[in-house]
């Protein structure tokens, strides 16, 4: 494993290569109805079929915009691994800076707007630079009818973070708009669209995040014992990154920075103890022995792997007492991940094959 960090190095330079190609967009319609669903459950009953939403999920243009190319190799088109990604779905809109040719792109839409109805009030998300040498070589604006109604320089607080913004269209009640999304200079930067809404003033908010898993920390391990399963997975991707074992070189051997998760057990002098992990990210699995100080108790890991291969954990108690399985990652991945687990033994039963598991 001495290679490992040349290796791993190695990969993510391959996997950042093969990302900045985007992928086949999902079909495309007015309102999918995943998203439909969503919206009612944050606008309530008050919410209808007729607001507009655009999350670029689908063929580009969408059905019913318009483009306009000035430069035929950097103009507007949908991505799902530019910076800073996306708000909603796998996709956003983008449009990528040419150093030296002069850009003139936009996409359009067309929008009847009805004060009653709820659909007066445009929303959405954009991400850009911010504080740059180059960042006020390229105008992005919006245009109502062909006249700039938002300027996103004179709005955006901060660089590559999405920031949602909101353009007011009830002096348009009655009439049918065209709405543009303009990104005109030479020498700019790139810059990110998603989630154009139309409605009554709230606009689209991303979900909250999913709580992570009740063992996320120490505090509240689950007891394998109780559990009782032999094998199980968990989504380590919906957990925090609490812990990674100091020093490195007499736990895993590498940084276990990754999201982790936390089980105990109880093991008595002498019994051994084994444990595997295997999923899609480049696992760590590793044991402790004080709660409070996790990261300072590492007595046994494993780190000898690499992404999508099985960790495997042996452990022998000197001491009785409460022991920390820290289900984890090298680096910063995730994956969902499956766990299994090897009842303990005494040292003095060395019959593997006629053990009786703790597990029914």
């Amino acid at each position: 494993m001495r290679f490992k960090r040349t290796i791993v190095l190695a990969l993510i330079v391959a996997l950042a290569a093969s990302a900045a190609v985007a992928g086949t967009p999902k079909a495309d319609g007015r309102m999918d109805i995943e998203t439909f669903q969503r919206m009612n459950r944050i606008h309530g009953e008050a919410y209808t079929g007729r607001s507009y939403f655009q999350g670029f999920e689908g063929a580009f243009p969408p059905a019913g915009w318009t483009e306009t190319v000035t430069n035929t190799t950097k103009n507007w088109g949908v991505s799902n691994a530019t910076t800073p990604g996306e708000v909603e779905g796998s996709y956003c809109a983008f449009v990528p800076y040419d150093l030296t040719v002069y850009q003139n792109e936009t996409i359009s839409f067309n929008q009847a707007v009805s004060v009653a109805g709820g659909e007066y009030m445009l929303s959405f998300w954009m991400a850009g630079a911010l504080g740059t040498s180059w960042d006020l070589n390229a105008a992005e604006t919006v245009e109502v009818n062909g006249i700039p109604v938002f300027d996103f320089d004179s709005n955006v607080t901060q660089s590559f973070i999405y920031e949602k913004f909101f353009v007011d269209l009830s002096a348009y009640d009655g009439t049918t708009v065209t709405i543009t999304f303009r990104y005109e200079g030479v020498d700019g930067d790139l810059h990110t669209l998603d989630a154009v809404m139309v409605d009554g003033g709230t606009g689209y908010d991303p979900p909250p995040p999913p709580p992570p898993p009740t063992n996320d920390t120490c505090a509240t391990a689950i007891d394998l014992q109780e559990q009782g399963l032999v094998s199980f997975q968990v989504d380590l991707c919906m957990a925090v990154g609490d812990y990674s074992a100091v020093p490195t070189s007499t736990c895993t051997g590498y940084s276990s920075a990754g999201k982790d998760v936390v089980y105990k057990i109880y093991l008595a002098a002498g019994e051994s103890f084994m444990a595997t992990q295997t999923g899609a990210h480049d696992s760590a699995l590793w044991l402790a022995t004080n709660c409070p100080n996790i990261n300072g108790t590492c007595v046994a890991g494993a780190d000898d792997t690499f992404s999508g291969q099985t960790e495997v954990l042996s452990y022998t108690a000197p001491t009785a007492g409460w022991y920390y399985l820290i289900v984890d990652g090298y680096g910063t991945g995730c994956s969902l991940t499956t766990v299994t687990i090897e009842a303990p033994v005494s040292n003095e039963d060395m019959s593997w094959s006629n053990l009786k598991t703790m597990y029914r």
